[in-house]
């Protein structure tokens, strides 16, 4: 089982208030979604010590770690229900371990839930075409690095009511990537575009930046007319950089919605702005 450390446990926070916001909002459409396309375990471990640790009953059993739940439990545990739950992982033995976590805790919504053993990537390619164009459909895309291929994005752009959140782990994992691994980038992107974006930015910060705007910008390309994100830190305010959560709609409500979950710190404050 993944060991996470607090920033990890921000981003699901932020991720759980606009869930249970979403399904208040929704209460009066007769079909809506759920889609996670890197569920997991279903739990995680958290813990902040510096140790070798990297997760499972070590974890546990020093009496630091503590389990907390991941987003594909978040979402069936809530306390309104979505119509169906699509929950995707690739690796066989936390597909395992997801499902019974679901079979032991959200018991009374099995029978909604649906979980594959696949590549997002391949599963999701034609799932537009069986999601009806009146349906609700909260799609949350969470990769630990370039997993998510942006031909996945285009397809999943073509469900009328979509809605995305998605990983932008550039801090994280893809800058680290572009020596070796540009052909992956390219996929991730979906282009070569941003090969001369990175090389003619004079800074990393720059880089960073000119790279977010042209994956922000791509988004509203496909359509989705709104699209805010958020910078998740080692630390709530002053701590290193990591990813942003991005977040797409088509439904001005929506926006309205998330960019107040967005505004607001998980301690309750509001976000300066300049």
């Amino acid at each position: 089982m993944r060991r996470v450390k607090t920033h990890t446990i921000n981003k699901l926070k932020y991720f759980k208030k606009y869930l249970e916001a979403y399904l208040v909002a929704t209460k009066r459409l007769p079909i809506k979604h759920y889609i996670d396309a890197f569920a997991g375990t279903g739990k995680c471990i958290l813990c902040d010590e510096s140790c070798k640790a990297k997760g499972g009953e070590k974890c546990l059993k020093c009496g630091r770690g503590e389990m907390v739940d991941g987003s594909a439990l978040i979402a069936v545990k809530a306390k309104n229900s979505f119509s169906s739950y699509l929950l995707i992982e690739l690796d066989e033995e936390n597909y395992k371990i997801l499902d019974n976590y679901i079979k032991k805790e959200a018991t009374h919504r099995y029978d909604k839930v649906k979980l594959y053993a696949a590549d997002s990537n391949d599963l999701l390619k034609n799932i537009h075409k069986y999601v009806h164009p009146r349906a609700g459909c909260l799609i949350l895309l969470d990769p630990e690095g370039p997993e998510l291929l942006w031909d996945t994005i285009k397809h999943l752009s073509k469900i009328k009511k979509a809605e995305l959140f998605i990983l932008f782990p550039y801090d994280m994992a893809l800058a680290r990537m572009v020596p070796d691994y540009k052909n992956r980038l390219d996929d991730f992107f979906g282009s070569k575009d941003w090969r001369d974006i990175y090389d003619s930015a004079k800074t990393p910060k720059k880089r960073k930046n000119r790279l977010l705007s042209h994956y922000l910008s791509n988004l509203n390309k496909l359509g989705f007319q709104h699209v805010s994100h958020k910078q998740i830190k080692t630390n709530l305010r002053d701590g290193r950089n990591l990813y942003h959560l991005i977040h797409t709609t088509h439904n001005s409500t929506a926006k309205k919605i998330i960019d107040h979950v967005f505004d607001k710190e998980l301690d309750g404050q509001t976000k300066m702005k300049f």
